[in-house]
């Protein structure tokens, strides 16, 4: 039933719309090798005690691939389980991948790990990812909105000075609107201003902005008003979101609004914005933030002069793209900081490779193939749809 309301939902796109505190001090300290930063992101693993062999082997297998110098879990990372107990484990065995291979990772909290075994206070979740001598995250200020909001800076390769530095926001799970409805949550007034605060310290040592990217759980209202169609008034049940600026967010993607990829669900942003899209712009440092949440969306959108990006999920127990589902590699050049290289790793294309132990646990390779094939066929589809969008979109913005 999965694969074929993914089936009907790619068909439905390309028919319809197509498509002052700095880094902590660990005993890891982040630096380019050769010139190069290597960087795994991983969304929305969404499992819990015992987690599903094929995420556990597919992130084993991404780590094999790429080789990163860090990797990053971008929220709603472990679910809960039967037993207190039951639910630390879920910990060891979704980070079992890093800690095997001895890779630093870091994080960020999302809507689900907040509600993940409520019994047991956020805190006490924290200390569980710090108990790990890989982890390298931290909470750069206790006193702010959520847990875990830091950076993390890396060294240029000859370790004389810091060139580029990562943003990790943790985006909170629900708010609650004056009527007493309940939406997502969104990066606070007192985390940018915290962001602002250390982007310019930065700045100050180092004697010019310094190039960074942000990650986060939760879309920013910023980005899903751009990648769908949204419209200046209201619009109640017809809608998607009515947001707190009066406009509303439909379920139609806005194929001008993004660059490439898949949007095959409508983004969940929060309905508020406290201007963490509009911070960044102004302080120029941010080149791309990097979000999951959506699980079945992999679009890339260039939003105000940011780039935005929807990793897939990964995960093998939630609902997840039957084409996309997967992770994402970002690799930085020291030679030019004002770009980064992309590419996503998907399980149909690790499960095809020789060696690989993802057929057979939960999908077969004839799936996989299956999967492969059609993810080649859309991609051949949409790329000629897109790149007319484009020069209209061009036109328009």
């Amino acid at each position: 039933m999965k694969k074929l309301l993914a089936i009907v939902m790619a068909v439905v796109m390309l028919t319809t719309c197509g498509i002052v505190s700095f880094a902590a001090d660990t005993n890891t300290q982040l630096q380019f090798k050769d010139g190069k930063f290597k960087i795994l992101c991983f969304a929305d693993v969404q499992d819990g005690y015992p987690l599903y062999e094929d995420v556990i082997a597919f992130m084993k297998e991404s780590i094999k691939k790429t080789n990163p110098d860090l990797v990053i879990f971008l929220g709603d990372n472990v679910m809960g389980a039967e037993t207190v107990e039951d639910y630390w484990l879920g910990y060891d065995q979704m980070l079992s991948p890093c800690i095997e291979n001895g890779v630093p990772f870091t994080f960020v909290f999302g809507n689900h790990d907040d509600e993940a075994m409520g019994n047991i206070p956020k805190q006490e979740k924290f200390e569980k990812y710090l108990s790990y001598k890989e982890c390298l995250a931290y909470d750069a200020d206790p006193d702010m909105h959520g847990i875990g909001t830091h950076n993390l800076e890396i060294l240029s390769s000859d370790g004389k000075h810091t060139a580029y530095n990562l943003w990790m926001f943790d985006s909170g799970d629900y708010a609650f609107a004056a009527d007493g409805s309940r939406h997502y949550d969104c990066v606070r007034k007192d985390q940018i201003e915290w962001y602002e605060t250390t982007s310019k310290a930065l700045e100050a040592k180092e004697g010019h902005v310094v190039p960074s990217l942000a990650f986060q759980h939760i879309v920013p209202a910023d980005v899903a008003q751009q990648v769908m169609v949204t419209v200046p008034f209201h619009l109640g049940k017809l809608g998607k979101y009515d947001m707190e600026d009066g406009t509303a967010i439909t379920y139609l993607p806005n194929i001008f609004g993004f660059n490439s990829g898949l949007v095959e669900e409508a983004p969940c942003p929060s309905t508020e914005n406290e201007g963490q899209w509009d911070a960044m712009v102004a302080r120029g440092d941010v080149k791309g933030m990097f979000f999951g949440h959506d699980h079945v969306n992999s679009y890339k959108a260039n939003v105000k002069g940011i780039d935005a990006v929807n990793v897939p999920g990964c995960t093998f127990n939630s609902y997840s793209s039957y084409i996309h589902q997967g992770a994402l590699l970002i690799t930085l050049d020291e030679s030019n900081l004002d770009k980064y290289d992309s590419e996503l790793i998907y399980s149909n294309v690790l499960a095809l490779e020789d060696g690989s132990q993802l057929p057979g646990l939960e999908r077969s390779k004839a799936d996989y193939a299956f999967s492969r094939f059609l993810s080649i066929f859309v991609k051949i589809l949409l790329t000629p749809f897109k790149k007319v969008a484009n020069i209209f979109g061009a036109i328009i913005y």
